[in-house]
């Protein structure tokens, strides 16, 4: 008598299953931090951009005084809110730092400013970018203020 076994045994389905979760193993940490690049690379081309606005904007008014983007502090990705954000960038005059461009009462020098990117997660950068030259970023987002990166801070390429 011939017997016609259909299906798989279980040791072939434990070795699909080993060999699935090894594939799995790999692959989400490789797209987990393609998705931080990703991230990183947004912030950055957004803080470039907010460059480019307020040199245009100087080359307007002959000072920075006015500046407003469209949010102050502006989160990121796109629509998120304090809570959902990735970052929240902040630009403030590089004289005073604790006062915003476009501050009607006691207002800047408007001479410079500074932009600082900041990440809740500790495995995104954070940056800080002024009109001075300085360009750093840090892992760290408590070491970065509007005047350094602080300790473990790197140059910002």
């Amino acid at each position: 008598m011939i017997q016609n076994n259909q299906g798989f045994t279980l040791i072939e389905l434990m070795i699909a299953v080993i060999v699935v979760s090894i594939l799995t193993a790999i692959a989400v940490p490789s797209y987990q931090v393609y998705v931080r690049k990703a991230t990183d690379s947004n912030v950055q081309q957004e803080i470039q951009k907010l460059t480019q606005e307020l040199e245009q904007h100087k080359s307007r008014q002959f000072n920075y005084i006015g500046y407003a983007p469209s949010a102050n502090p502006l989160y990121l990705p796109a629509g998120s809110t304090s809570a959902t954000a990735k970052y929240k960038i902040e630009i403030a005059d590089g004289d005073e730092t604790s006062k915003k461009l476009d501050q009607t009462t006691s207002p800047p020098k408007g001479r410079n400013w500074v932009i600082r990117a900041t990440s809740s997660d500790n495995r995104l950068y954070s940056y800080l970018i002024d009109s001075k030259g300085t360009k750093c970023k840090n892992k760290t987002a408590a070491n970065v203020t509007m005047t350094s990166c602080g300790t473990g801070g790197e140059p910002w390429k």
